[in-house]
């Protein structure tokens, strides 16, 4: 979600608007990349966003070391359950591992809770930064049951406040999940939400964990 002040947030809800058109389960993970600018993340070079709308951009790199952890972090999965719960694990990881290089490391869940403050991410950075980290695992071959895709976007107003997600897709059943990093603080898994469900507004403070036998 996004705090609506001045002209900021005016080009940063447009910015959502456009990227929610012509988004579907078929289309590239590259999409919020592209529209900001950014090259399509490689292990070699990409960019951690933060600072709203990726507003701030930080050039790193995944080390060797940090690419074993990576590959620990995400565990084993021989299920599509499994692997989209060994997602979550990677995404909090490389949050971790990246937050402290950013200065983001104090990030609270929710931009509006700590709007304002130095070190928030919004949503459109959490999405940029998770669909990275996704990018990452299926270049290394671990997503076997999974498709990556663009972002989701929910809510214009009507129907709620504007908000974004990093998204995958099941292979088998078509269905889309969101991977939604935005409502926990810096480091924490992110909620594994059906798109379903997700685009209807959910929010874990409203409405609770989502139920295991649905993630």
């Amino acid at each position: 979600m996004v705090g609506l002040s001045g002209r900021f947030s005016v080009l940063l809800v447009i910015s959502l608007l456009l990227g929610a058109c012509a988004a579907g389960p078929n289309s590239s993970p590259n999409m919020v990349f592209e529209r900001k600018g950014i090259s399509k993340p490689k292990m070699t070079s990409y960019q951690y966003c933060h600072g709203y709308g990726c507003a701030k951009q930080l050039s790193l790199k995944l080390s060797d070391q940090e690419k074993f952890g990576l590959i620990s972090a995400f565990g084993q999965a021989s299920t599509a359950y499994e692997e989209r719960a060994a997602m979550a694990k990677a995404v909090a990881y490389m949050e971790q591992t990246n937050a402290p290089k950013a200065g983001t490391e104090s990030d609270i869940g929710g931009t509006f809770t700590g709007y304002g403050q130095s070190g928030q991410l919004d949503c459109e950075d959490e999405s940029a930064n998770t669909t990275t980290t996704l990018i990452f695992l299926q270049e290394l071959g671990l997503l076997k049951h999974h498709r990556l895709r663009s972002q989701v976007t929910r809510g214009f107003f009507i129907g709620g406040w504007p908000h974004t997600s990093a998204a995958v897709v099941d292979s088998a059943s078509g269905k889309s999940y969101a991977i939604d990093s935005w409502f926990e603080s810096s480091g924490v898994k992110p909620h594994i939400v059906p798109y379903e469900m997700w685009s209807s507004g959910w929010d874990p403070q409203k409405d609770g964990p989502v139920p295991a036998a649905q993630q």
